[in-house]
């Protein structure tokens, strides 16, 4: 195996084992659910971005990828059909911050909003899909909606500050 590809798997394996203890520290800090979802998901979406940024976009989706099948194994996500729209809208989120990056915050911005209509829509097509009860589905959709995009610009503007500095 060659020398960047060595280094690029190592630092995948180390941003992939780090994005998920920040992910599990909702298991552990005695935190408001609100509160925790803004702190938790820009530290996730922190680490999608410098993958991005430092890694590559592949290190990015296989992140992506793997942070909501732990969110299930963890409780956060009650329904396993509940990761493929998560997983769809950090992949979204993925692509959208590597076809952008060139534009930095304006295009993390952009980034943000394209995932959160992203998770929007795959948890709306999701319902149509699989009946849930409607306080339900009104929650869940409140909250992979506009919150998506805070947490994703608090995390994507961390990223490029952190990005700078290593």
């Amino acid at each position: 195996m060659e020398y960047n590809q060595t280094r690029t798997i190592t630092r995948t394996a180390l941003l992939l084992a780090s994005t998920l203890i920040l992910q599990s520290l909702r298991l552990v800090l005695p935190l408001p659910p609100q509160t925790s979802m803004f702190l938790i998901g820009s530290l996730v979406n922190l680490c999608f971005v410098l993958a991005v940024l430092k890694i590559g976009w592949k290190s990015g989706l296989l992140i992506a990828l793997v942070t909501p099948v732990f969110a299930y194994v963890e409780g956060m996500l009650p329904f396993l059909p509940f990761v493929f729209p998560v997983a769809a809208g950090n992949c979204t989120y993925i692509g959208a911050c590597f076809i952008l990056k060139r534009w930095n915050i304006l295009g993390l911005c952009v980034a943000a909003c394209i995932k959160a209509a992203a998770m929007y829509l795959s948890f709306y097509f999701l319902f149509s899909l699989v009946a849930f009860p409607e306080m339900v589905r009104h929650m869940i959709l409140l909250v992979m909606s506009w919150p998506q995009s805070i947490t994703a610009i608090f995390g994507g503007i961390a990223a490029y500050v952190i990005s700078k500095r290593i």
